[in-house]
């Protein structure tokens, strides 16, 4: 006979988190009801870490998820290449993970050469849905709105798939009261101090924050910044404030280049 879990394990009357088989910070079995009883936002935090690779979205993500502790839980859905870094990213953090044992097969920038090759996993408990399967189950929340019906869970690949989550790291929000995904790309510089508050007002009442003027002038500031000087540059010149310092070094860069052809 298949194996099937607990079933507050799988019992969740939210069509999406009823599919997910998650583990707590100390590597235990997550209550679903229990856990997302206050939940009002989840953020879907596709992460992974390697050599040399930034610490920042980590950081960021676990201070936002301390700010609400009952109202906003964060699932780790990790794309690292072992087991070890998918410990070393989920034990005693500010969120929850989903299973490693579920099939999946994701990849990460190249590891060192001489790094050791991950072990095989053994195979999945349960028959969890992996990247390309049909959801043939989906219809079955319809019939089943209180989530008491054993349904096949989702993998970390499955997700990353079924939301076009192409590289990492990547923070899928979604909104429990409404079960509508606010977006599938969230910016990290929203999780920022001095935006945290203003975001997580917009998220937890199921809206979206909108990429306003003042986020664009303020992602295109470097590019602003160097026209403005080069405009600065180019009208100091016409108006004989300034030799043409660079015009006159391209110029003679150009004359080498040709007398050595």
């Amino acid at each position: 006979m298949p194996y099937v879990p607990p079933k507050e394990l799988y019992s969740h009357r939210d069509p999406l988190l009823r599919r997910l088989r998650l583990r707590d910070s100390y590597a235990k079995p997550v209550d679903l009801n229990r856990e997302f009883k206050d939940a009002k936002v989840v953020l879907f935090f596709f992460g992974a870490t390697w050599r040399n690779s930034s610490r920042e979205p980590f950081d960021l993500v676990g201070s936002f998820a301390r700010r609400h502790p009952h109202q906003l839980k964060v699932v780790y859905v990790s794309v690292d290449q072992t087991e070890q870094a998918y410990e070393a990213n989920t034990r005693n953090k500010p969120w929850l993970a989903m299973e490693w044992n579920d099939g999946s097969t994701m990849s990460t920038p190249d590891e060192a050469p001489d790094s050791p090759a991950s072990p095989e996993a053994s195979t999945p408990l349960e028959p969890y849905l992996l990247a390309g399967d049909p959801d043939l189950e989906e219809v079955v929340h319809e019939t089943d709105p209180e989530g008491s019906l054993y349904l096949r869970p989702f993998s970390r690949v499955y997700l990353a798939d079924k939301w076009t989550v192409l590289g990492v790291p990547n923070v899928v929000v979604y909104h429990v009261e409404s079960q509508k995904v606010l977006t599938y790309h969230a910016r990290f510089d929203l999780l920022k101090e001095g935006k945290a508050d203003s975001t997580w007002d917009k998220w937890s009442k199921g809206e979206k924050v909108e990429f306003g003027v003042t986020d664009f002038l303020h992602a295109l500031r470097w590019s602003i910044g160097l026209a403005v000087v080069a405009s600065g540059y180019a009208v100091a010149v016409r108006t004989g404030y300034i030799d043409d310092v660079i015009g006159h070094a391209s110029s003679k860069l150009t004359q080498n280049f040709l007398a050595n052809r």
